[in-house]
């Protein structure tokens, strides 16, 4: 029987949440994003926390990979005990976190492998929030090019289809002609409402952390339940808060 859970993993900036957002708008799936519980699990695990030019200035890219491998692994334990006890619902689980090792039995998985040079386009633009922001761009370009080397090479120890994406792809295409897609769920809305829940547990943790900074809004996904309605609502947290139901006005 196919498993109905779905893996997508790989390297940073390789369009795995594109690709998983795609596939579960198209085929009716539960969208799990790892990234979405960071703060949930931080505080089960209790890591260390460091200033931002520990992390990126002070610590070696290596070890930066050594430790966000570390990382990686209680986030995927605590998501296959999340899974465990949600509803039986075919879902589509990504983000980098991911550890083909750490994959049940059954389960199909895809991993998305980035060029060096495409990771760089898609990394430079982002904020590296330090006291030499230059250098610590230059540390997490190695070091998370050590982790996309050492994820796809443990895929295909384990038989997992590897993609290396140069940006010239056409992922979703390609992720559903390796994998036999499940049958998706019948009761969307409730899906999607879980999804929002999440995404605004997890803003709510950013926006009392250290780390937040203001924002006007955020993208959270329509809960009409139509299977292929990928519209989404720019809201702040208060307003999906007040909200029944995030609906799309197309």
């Amino acid at each position: 029987m196919t498993s109905s859970r779905i893996w997508i993993g790989g390297g940073t900036g390789t369009g795995k949440t594109t690709t998983a957002r795609a596939l579960a708008v198209r085929h009716g799936l539960r969208r799990f994003s790892l990234d979405s519980f960071w703060y949930a699990y931080e505080s089960r695990a209790e890591w260390p926390i460091v200033s931002a030019d520990e992390r990126w200035l002070e610590t070696p890219p290596a070890e930066q990979a050594a430790q966000f491998e570390s990382v990686s692994r209680d986030m995927m334990r605590f998501a296959l005990e999340d899974l465990a006890v949600l509803p039986d619902v075919p879902t589509v689980v990504e983000g980098p976190q991911i550890l083909p090792d750490l994959v049940p039995a059954g389960d199909q998985a895809v991993f998305l492998d980035p060029t060096p040079e495409f990771q760089r386009s898609v990394l430079e633009p982002r904020p590296m929030p330090s006291s030499d922001p230059e250098q610590a761009l230059a540390n997490r370009l190695v070091k998370d090019r050590l982790y996309a080397d050492r994820v796809a090479a443990l895929a295909r120890e384990r038989g997992f289809p590897v993609l290396v994406m140069d940006g010239l792809r056409d992922l979703v295409t390609e992720v559903e002609s390796l994998l036999e897609m499940p049958e998706g769920s019948a009761h969307l809305a409730a899906v999607r409402r879980w999804e929002n829940e999440a995404v605004a547990a997890n803003i709510r943790a950013w926006l009392a952390s250290t780390d937040a900074t203001q924002h006007s809004g955020y993208p959270f996904g329509c809960e009409c339940g139509r299977r292929g309605c990928g519209e989404t609502v720019q809201l702040t947290v208060d307003e999906f808060d007040a909200l029944p139901a995030v609906l799309a006005h197309a």
